[in-house]
Formats: C-alpha cells, sequence, structure tokens
C-alpha cells in the first residue's frame, strides 16, 4: 500500500453516512482523492511520499459556502450606516460592479477572497459574480477564475440575468483613455449564461464550476410575468444542457410565485436567503426538494428570519452559507455556524434546538448536496475528493480534547485552520499559505480597492458614518 499524502495517527470527524468520529486514524490520498481512511495501525508501515503527522490535530472535510458573491471582497463595509449612499445599496453595488470596475480589480478581489477562505478552511465556494451577476463580458469572469486558481480554492462562479430594470448600462474601463459602454438587454443574459457556464463549467480538473445563477427566483418588479417565464426556462435549459445545477435569491413570496408560475423547483435547484416565507412556502420547498442556503449574519435574516427549523423538520436540505463579505462578514463558516445556532435558540428561547451536528453537516455535506456535489465533497470517505483541513488543537480554547465535533461547533474559529488541502494539493501548511504571496495579494487588493473609488467618484462611502459614537441608531 503506497500514498501520494498520508496524513497520519490523528482524529477524523469524518462526517460520512455513519457520522464516524475516528482516533488514532489516518488518512491516505493517491492523486485527487482519498484512497484509505481506517485505523493508522493498518497504514504504519506503508509508503508514502510525504507524511503528515496528524498529533494534536482534528481533520475533517473542508468547508463548502453555498452562497456568496465574487466582488465583495473589495467593497467590505462601504456605505456602512448609509454613509456617502446617494440611492439605494442594489444601485451603490450595480454603479461599482457593472461601470467601476477593471479586470484586475475582479482578479485582486478573486485572490484575496481565495486567500480569506483558504485561511478559514473554506475550501469551496459559490460566488455570484458581483452583487448581481455581472454578465457583459466574460473577460470578467476569467479574471476571478484565475485570481482563484492562483490561490487553488474550488471555486463555483455563478452567472445569470440581474434584477431588473433593464437594459444594463456597463463601462468598459481596459482602455483609461476611451471607456466603452455596452448596454444589454434581459434576453442578452440567458446567451451570456449559456456561454459562461459552457466555458467555465468543470474545468481546471474539477477545480472550477460555474452554475447558471439568476439573481433572483420569483417575482421580480420591472419584468413581466412572460420575461419570467422565459428566463427560468432558459436557466433550466442550460442547467440540462451542462449538467449544473441553478442556484439564485429567493425571499418572502418568492417560492409560492415560481411554484404557480415556473417549472424550476426541484432537487436541482438551491435557494439563497428564503427569508420571511410561510407554511405554505415550506411545504412547497418539501415537496419540490429544493435545497435553502441560509446566512445567518445577514441583512436579509435581520429583516425576517429564514425558518431553518421548521425546513429541517419538514425534510428540506439547509445549508448554511456566509453570503461574505460585503457588507459587514467573513468568509469564516465556523462562526457562521455558531451564529446560526443562537439565533435560532433564541428564536424559540430553546438552547435544545439545532443540535451542533447538524450545524457541522450544513457546512460540509448539506452544503456539498445542496450544490449538486455531494459524491465528490463533504465528508471524509474513500473515493471523495482529498478536500481536508487540518484543527491545531494545541490551543486553551479547545482544551480539554473530548467531544471532539462539539469543539469545532462551540469553540473552533477559522483562525485555528492550520493545514489546508484541496483536490490533493496541499495549499496552507502551519498557517502558510503555499501558492500565493500573502502580502502581494493584500498590496494589490488595497490599490485595486482604492481605484475603484476613485473611478467611481465614491470615496465619502469609505468613511466612519456621523453617528458612529454614543449614539444608538445610525
Amino acid at each position: 500500500m503506497s500514498f501520494d499524502i498520508l496524513i497520519h495517527d490523528t482524529t477524523i470527524v469524518t462526517m460520512d453516512a455513519d457520522r464516524r468520529l475516528l482516533h488514532s486514524a489516518s488518512i491516505g490520498i493517491t492523486g485527487q482523492d482519498i484512497t484509505f481512511v481506517g485505523p493508522a495501525s493498518e497504514v504504519a508501515q506503508a509508503a508514502a511520499g510525504r507524511i503528515i503527522p496528524g498529533a494534536d490535530r482534528l481533520v475533517m472535510p473542508g468547508l463548502i459556502d453555498a452562497h456568496a458573491h465574487a466582488g465583495h471582497g473589495l467593497t467590505k463595509t462601504l456605505a456602512e450606516g448609509g454613509v456617502g449612499l446617494k440611492t439605494g445599496w442594489d444601485e451603490f453595488m450595480e454603479t461599482i460592479y457593472f461601470r467601476g470596475t477593471t479586470l484586475d480589480f475582479w482578479k485582486s478581489e478573486a485572490r484575496l477572497t481565495g486567500l480569506e477562505r483558504l485561511k478559514f478552511g473554506v475550501t469551496t465556494g459559490l460566488n455570484m459574480l458581483g452583487s448581481y451577476p455581472r454578465y457583459d463580458d466574460l473577460a470578467y469572469a476569467q479574471a476571478h477564475v484565475d485570481g482563484m486558481a492562483e490561490v487553488g480554492v474550488r471555486d463555483i462562479l455563478g452567472i445569470g440575468p440581474p434584477n431588473p430594470p433593464y437594459p444594463k448600462h456597463f463601462l468598459s474601463l481596459e482602455e483609461a483613455a476611451a471607456p466603452r459602454e455596452r448596454v444589454l438587454s434581459h434576453a442578452d443574459a440567458f446567451a451570456q449564461t449559456r456561454a459562461a457556464v459552457q466555458r467555465f463549467n468543470n474545468t481546471r480538473g474539477g477545480l472550477t464550476f460555474c452554475y447558471p445563477t439568476p439573481s433572483g427566483v420569483g417575482y421580480r418588479e420591472g419584468l413581466s410575468r412572460d420575461e419570467l417565464v422565459r428566463q427560468n426556462a432558459a436557466m433550466k435549459a442550460i442547467a440540462a444542457e451542462f449538467g449544473t445545477p441553478v442556484h439564485g435569491h429567493a425571499y418572502q413570496g418568492d417560492v409560492r410565485y415560481a411554484f404557480e408560475h415556473f417549472d424550476i423547483l426541484g432537487p436541482n435547484l438551491s435557494l439563497a436567503h428564503v427569508t420571511g416565507i410561510d407554511e405554505e412556502e415550506i411545504r412547497i420547498l418539501a415537496d419540490t426538494g429544493t435545497h435553502v442556503c441560509s446566512g445567518p449574519h445577514t441583512h436579509a435574516f435581520m429583516r425576517a428570519r429564514c425558518p431553518v427549523v421548521e425546513l429541517l423538520d419538514r425534510g428540506v436540505n439547509v445549508a448554511f452559507c456566509s453570503d461574505a463579505s460585503a457588507p459587514d462578514r467573513t468568509y469564516d463558516l465556523f462562526e457562521k455556524m455558531r451564529i446560526g445556532l443562537l439565533l435560532h435558540r433564541s428564536h424559540f428561547r430553546d438552547p435544545a434546538v439545532l443540535p451542533a451536528g447538524k450545524a457541522l453537516e450544513m457546512v460540509t455535506v448539506d452544503a456539498a448536496r445542496a450544490l449538486g456535489l455531494e459524491r465528490m465533497l463533504g465528508s471524509v470517505a474513500a473515493g471523495k475528493k482529498a478536500d481536508l483541513i487540518l484543527i491545531d488543537t494545541r490551543q486553551p480554547h479547545l482544551y480539554p480534547i473530548w467531544q471532539e465535533p462539539l469543539r469545532l461547533v462551540y469553540q473552533v474559529s477559522g483562525h485555528d485552520v492550520d493545514t489546508v488541502i484541496v483536490n490533493g494539493r496541499v495549499l496552507m501548511e502551519h498557517r502558510r499559505v503555499l501558492t500565493v504571496d500573502e502580502g502581494a495579494v493584500l498590496r494589490e487588493a488595497q490599490a485595486e480597492a482604492m481605484k475603484m473609488l476613485e473611478r467611481t467618484k465614491l470615496q465619502p462611502s469609505a468613511s466612519l458614518p456621523e453617528r458612529f459614537w454614543g449614539c444608538t441608531h445610525y
């Protein structure tokens, strides 16, 4: 028996079908795949190209972030408290992403976000290209893909029709002396979505995917029912053609509207947020097998709760996601698990609600299922891709060592991630990133963010609000 990498004599939270917790165990990796999970004694004499000692480590599958936004890494906290905000949030973000960004912006942001995810142990993440998808030129999508590829994490790019109104006005700034404007229709978004999925899905040896991702699934003011029917039919057709899921946002009333007017709900669709829904919409989601991605740290959740517990009780598959990182959050999914537990337990005034093990499933196996990747990812099992993270337990907040899955949910933070392996490749070891120069990524990110503010004249949005100190409300 021989392996390329052997993680030897460690503790494994497998998240496999039996949810095994293994002590004195080892993981063998051959190429991109896990080829052995079992007692360390069985591979004590095995040959390995590299042996990673597992003492004082917890090993688990890499975390999976089922919903976030490319671009948000370089727009963190802008317009906090409404400072510098002359329009609504959607128009503000659309101005930035559609008219104030360059190829360098998108690549730099992808490198920064990929680095943040890597250091937090998030090995796979879905990224909608912008607050609502930028679809005018696939060069921007390519820049994002290239940036993520440099870091090495697994990336799912979301492209699809943004919310109305239409037409959309895009500005290409690649030639500074003569910026080029493009005006594109609702129908143009369908063609660009298909082109993106065809070009990017299942590339880089399975490290890059691309899904049709309409910003909204449901009713959207500014589009007629016929236009919305055509949009959903187009997204479903693209998914069927290329064998991908569909992903999008949905809020109160959207599930009912989609059920009544579209043929889109089902096991091949995941919906982000799903806040404020009623019992009928919960039943529809359960009956259709549609997945839900709930961001417990989001403004949408603050305004109206996603009924995660009720959905789970009806058999709906629910994942916790970050919706990171603008305006006010990070990609730390360990944190999001805890926030999710606390919010739902507080809602029911019951600390027994939503067991910690369920929360751990919601960022691993359940998130993989929501994104259609459960055969590849989400657990430590032979035949799965070698996407693994090692947690350094030699820290006061993680002692005493027992009930290890509870440590992962209640005490571990993303900063405790020591080593990350994606697709059988070690990307970070002892918190040192091996794929990119961290300092260079940070410097470039700062420079590109400042250039974006200058181009858009939105520098005031990076100031502190007047009512920041000593007040109870902005």
